[in-house]
């Protein structure tokens, strides 16, 4: 029984541990894909901003270039005043610049200015300009680009006008989403080739796509470095264990109240198959009992009556009257003895039904189910043996099961702890069947009159019930034999084979 209980407590645990883990594969999944989601929505905000800072820079150059082909050189403090006040609100364009292709020409600049590096790619991308802005990397500075328009916008044009923007400051953010170390961001030239600024943590891009500006079609990508604390963290693995626990006790106590009521309806159905079984054993027992009383009654009875006649006979050849009524009253009395005992066994005799199609192994095994709960309180056992093949005979199942159950029922009144075995195989046409027990076996005295009615080994037994085997057996057109020369008890039927559908 401990092994059992143990069995059954690592089946359940190892149930509860899957349970568990599919449980948690499933929050992962719906985590992943509510992140997956939020980094799509966040990303496609700050996208939209980037995107109108890049516009506003257009806005800035027009501004810049219509100014400075109004004032030219000489009227350059109006340029740099607008260009102070773009570098105060908007941070993120660090200095606005004016450069000539003339080299010797003064250069217009907002401070840090620009290398000598630096205004040699400013002049080239506004030669290479068709009228549109050109972007170009700043080669000193990391993190910052070019913004490029030539003035006038023409091909008489002599100076470019130049923004040098701060990437990182363009996709800068409050939103406390990007501040995680699992969220990455990256602002690459329209090619995609070289980042501008930012690294991606994953090779798993969440987000790319380029910035909603002409001039500055910027690749804005993100990404997010999923790990297992941002998919099961402990306070929803602790919720999801709790949960599932929760649910696995309730369908445990659940399926614990089913097999008892299970249990009570077999038990109450096996209650009824023992009542009926005990109250035929008990009709045909009394019905033996009827017959040997009329057996050993009917020689006396018959005497009684053969001398009552013949004192009748005598009284009526003398005088004597009283001698005549009392044998009148004798004969009277002794034939309603024998009218009773008449009526007594016609009404022992059982009314046999009408035979079936009965299975074997299931009045075996409905015997071992019977008597389970009376053989594990003697300390016996009742093991079952069968032919590999279902059998059937041709007999009432109630009677079939009335005989194994006798003799089971016998073997374990035999010891306490009486090993019995019933077990079944096929002679030719007949099914035999064996009850064989480790008791200490039938006594030789009794051996020779083992069947008959009343001849009984134990002190309280009636001698009835193996009687009983032998008359129902014999119903069947079968035999029931005690085994001589064998190491346990046993007890052979041999009844033939059904013919009628199902049998084997």
């Amino acid at each position: 029984m401990a092994v059992s209980y143990s069995n059954s407590f690592w089946r359940n645990a190892v149930l509860w541990a899957f349970t568990v883990m599919l449980a948690l594969s499933g929050a992962a999944f719906f985590e992943r894909q509510n992140l997956v989601r939020e980094l799509t929505v966040k990303s496609a905000t700050l996208h939209r901003l980037a995107s109108q800072r890049a516009d506003q820079h257009d806005a800035h150059l027009t501004s810049l270039s219509a100014i400075f082909v109004a004032g030219g050189i000489e009227r350059q403090d109006l340029l740099l005043d607008v260009a102070a006040t773009i570098t105060r609100f908007y941070p993120r364009v660090t200095s606005v610049n004016v450069v000539p292709y003339n080299q010797s020409q003064p250069t217009i600049e907002t401070p840090p200015g620009l290398s000598t590096r630096a205004r040699e790619l400013v002049v080239e991308l506004a030669r290479h300009s068709a009228g549109t802005l050109q972007i170009g990397q700043m080669p000193d500075l990391p993190d910052h680009y070019l913004l490029v328009k030539r003035s006038p916008n023409s091909n008489a044009a002599q100076h470019a006008l130049a923004l040098v923007v701060d990437a990182r400051a363009l996709i800068a953010t409050d939103d406390p989403f990007w501040d995680a170390s699992s969220t990455s961001l990256r602002l690459a030239t329209p090619d995609g080739q070289t980042p501008l600024v930012g690294q991606l943590s994953s090779v798993e891009t969440g987000f790319s796509k380029p910035l909603g500006s002409v001039s500055q079609p910027l690749v804005f990508e993100t990404s997010l470095a999923i790990g297992l604390s941002d998919l099961l963290p402990v306070g929803k693995v602790l919720s999801v264990m709790a949960l599932v626990t929760a649910l696995f006790l309730l369908s445990a106590f659940g399926f614990k109240q089913r097999m008892r009521t299970k249990d009570a309806e077999n038990r109450a159905k096996l209650s009824a198959q023992e009542t009926r079984l005990a109250h035929a054993s008990r009709v045909n027992a009394m019905g033996e009992m009827a017959s040997g009383m009329a057996h050993e009654l009917a020689q006396p009875l018959t005497a009684i009556l053969s001398q009552a006649q013949a004192g009748r006979h005598m009284a009526r050849r003398g005088d004597v009257e009283r001698l005549g009524a009392v044998l009148d009253d004798t004969v009277s009395q002794a034939q309603r003895a024998a009218n009773i005992l008449d009526r007594l066994r016609r009404w022992s005799k059982p009314n046999r039904a009408p035979s079936e199609t009965c299975s074997v192994h299931e009045a075996a095994q409905s015997v071992q189910k019977l008597l389970a709960l009376e053989a594990k309180t003697n300390g016996a056992a009742i093991t079952l043996s069968l032919h590999k093949a279902p059998l059937f005979i041709d007999a009432d199942p109630v009677e079939l099961e009335q005989v194994v159950f006798n003799l089971v029922r016998n073997a374990l009144d035999a010891s306490d702890a009486a090993k019995v075995t019933i077990s079944t195989h096929v002679d030719g046409p007949s099914v035999i069947l064996d009850v064989s027990d480790t008791g200490p076996g039938v006594p030789d005295h009794l051996k020779p009159r083992i069947f008959e009615p009343f001849v009984t080994g134990k002190p309280d037994g009636t001698g009835l019930g193996l009687a009983l085997c032998h008359r129902l057996v014999e119903e069947m057109d079968g035999d029931i034999m005690l085994l001589d020369d064998t190491a346990q008890t046993t007890f052979r039927l041999s009844l033939p084979l059904s013919n009628k559908a199902g049998a084997p």
